[in-house]
């Protein structure tokens, strides 16, 4: 477990000590750090953080977890096809490749896999990036102060632990109902949409400028972050706002805000009660420890899937068994050979009377294997379609590396399917173009090599974040047959 929790924010940084107490978490130890307006002069923040954290040395130094806020990260919502969980991380980090427009040594990334939806051929994860030079800044800053950089959590997760820990989130069955978290915060607001305990989304936005403007201030961030949610949401119902801060803050928001937003349930919720408790220092309040109150929590026993940026999720690593199987072959052949020297030296007599037995027996069995022609014929094509049908992270590769290297067609987003008996999978791509010759050389190479190209109708409709990108198009790809060379 972590020793020191820090926000790492753009103007400061909020320190804690805690330790989970029942639901809640008391914060032992606080402080507010700022920042320097020249961001790379960390010298006087790494002179604070020796003080907070008293004596170091070697190997005892004390392990920090950092929390970036929502500012600090983007997230984007990725369909794959219903595959294991062992296969989530190498499918993510090849669709990362094509959802960022970064690339991806530039940034530190994780993923949390959402609910599995019953009857789906899909599954959704939620995939949260971070600048590495974000990253390398805080690492720098904390190795100066003698500090063991050991996590690196995200501040929606940690706001969704703390309000499940406390009982405010419960698990959900129900896809079409979300619940808002608000934190409202006196510096940013941040806003947090959940299905049961699953973030599904988190937005930024500034804070009220008085009193009287923070209902209308929340009112517009909560619709801004809705409109931003779109995608990630689908179709839904907001079911309950919680209101997490002060008791001034929150009882300035009246139940009218519900209107316009499904008429949901309001809850205010005072963190100092709810979640938080213990020694805060001048500055610091109960509403600016509560996403490293879900740190805290979360480190203890996390309750949520959540996302770690410094130790993303990977795949299982696999155990080379080679040696023991070599080992065990010799074993067993040198048992098989004495078995079978000693069982000859006295059986050699009852071997020549069981001769023609066992011929007979041969011939018995080769009858019925002759018989069998017809379904070891169809369990060969049913394990070829099997063993075609699984390989769909061979197939993105593949798709990958036809795809011309143009900055000319950008591809937004795949949909995969099958096609039962001695049909072929189908790849459903989906992406912009800046121009119908752009969209007809994809079609013309991908053609080439050997995909089925669906006859296609290139629509007028730029990208919303490229409007360079003015075709979007749909290219519906079926695979090469099995018996085609798929090396090709």
């Amino acid at each position: 477990m972590s020793d020191i929790f820090i926000e790492w924010d753009r103007d400061r940084l909020v320190v804690a000590r805690g330790r989970t107490d029942g639901n809640r978490v008391e914060i032992t130890e606080s402080r507010i750090i700022d920042r320097p307006d020249d961001a790379a002069d960390m010298l006087a923040v790494v002179d604070q953080l020796k003080q907070f954290a008293g004596g170091t040395s070697g190997k005892n130094r004390p392990q920090v977890a950092v929390v970036f806020p929502r500012q600090f990260v983007t997230i984007h919502r990725i369909q794959l096809p219903q595959v294991t969980d062992a296969e989530l991380p190498d499918m993510v980090r090849m669709q990362a490749t094509m959802r960022l427009t970064v690339p991806l040594e530039s940034v530190s990334m994780d993923f949390a896999p959402l609910p599995v939806i019953a009857g789906s051929m899909t599954r959704d994860v939620l995939l949260v990036t971070a600048p590495n030079d974000q990253v390398s800044q805080a690492r720098r800053t904390l190795n100066e102060a003698g500090l063991e950089f050991k996590e690196l959590r995200v501040s929606a997760f940690c706001l969704a632990q703390a309000a499940a820990q406390a009982g405010i989130l419960k698990e959900s069955t129900d896809a079409s109902l979300v619940d808002v978290i608000v934190l409202m915060r006196r510096d940013f607001i941040e806003v947090t949409f959940l299905r049961g305990t699953a973030v599904l989304y988190s937005h930024s936005g500034s804070s009220w400028s008085s009193a009287d403007a923070i209902e209308r201030t929340l009112r517009s961030e909560l619709t801004r972050a809705r409109m931003s949610a779109a995608e990630s949401l689908g179709d839904h119902k907001i079911r309950r706002i919680l209101l997490i801060g002060s008791a001034d803050a929150t009882g300035a928001v009246t139940d009218q805000l519900s209107l316009r937003f499904d008429a949901a349930t309001i809850e205010r919720i005072d963190p100092a009660t709810a979640l938080v408790h213990g020694k805060l220092t001048v500055g610091v309040s109960a509403t600016d420890v509560v996403a490293l109150a879900g740190a805290i929590l979360g480190d203890a026993k996390a309750t949520i899937a959540a996302v770690d940026l410094i130790n993303p999720r990977k795949p299982p690593e696999k155990k080379d068994y080679r040696r023991v199987a070599v080992l065990g072959g010799t074993l067993a052949a040198l048992s098989l050979f004495a078995a079978v020297y000693f069982w000859r030296l006295g059986q050699i007599n009852e071997l020549t009377a069981q001769k023609e037995l066992l011929q007979a027996s041969n011939k018995a069995i080769q009858a019925e294997l002759e018989a069998g022609d017809a379904e070891l014929s169809q369990s060969v094509r049913i394990g070829e379609w099997v063993d075609r049908d699984i390989e769909w992270l061979d197939e993105i590769v593949r798709l990958q590396t036809v795809l011309p290297k143009t900055d000319r067609f950008v591809v937004d987003n795949f949909v995969f399917s099958t096609v039962q008996k001695d049909g072929t999978g189908i790849i459903k791509l989906e992406g912009y173009a800046k121009s119908t010759a752009d969209i007809e050389e994809v079609g013309r190479v991908l053609t080439e090599a050997g995909y089925r190209v669906t006859p296609y109708t290139p629509t007028l409709s730029p990208a919303s974040a490229a409007p360079d990108y003015a075709m979007k198009v749909v290219l519906q790809l079926g695979l090469p047959e099995v018996g085609k060379d798929q090396s090709s």
